[in-house]
C-alpha cells in the first residue's frame, strides 16, 4: 500500500505541473497540442492522461470567451 500511495502522490504532483503548463500555453499552442494527441486514446494510457486536461483547458477557455 505504501508504494501505491507514493505513486498516486507522484501522479497528482505531475498532473498539477501538467495543468499549470497547459494554463500557460497560448491558444495556438494548446490547439496544436490537442491536434497532435490521439483522438481516442486507449483507456489508462499516457495519451489519455494528457488529453483529458488539455481538452478541459480548451473547454474552459471557450466558456470564458462567451
Amino acid at each position: 500500500m505504501k508504494i501505491v500511495a507514493e505513486l498516486l502522490t507522484r501522479l497528482d504532483d505531475t498532473m498539477r505541473v501538467v495543468k499549470g503548463q497547459l494554463a500557460e500555453m497560448d491558444g495556438e499552442q494548446l490547439d496544436a497540442l490537442v491536434a497532435l494527441l490521439t483522438p481516442r486514446p486507449p483507456i489508462g494510457s499516457a495519451e489519455m492522461v494528457l488529453t483529458i486536461p488539455a481538452l478541459r483547458e480548451t473547454e474552459a477557455r471557450n466558456r470564458a470567451k462567451r
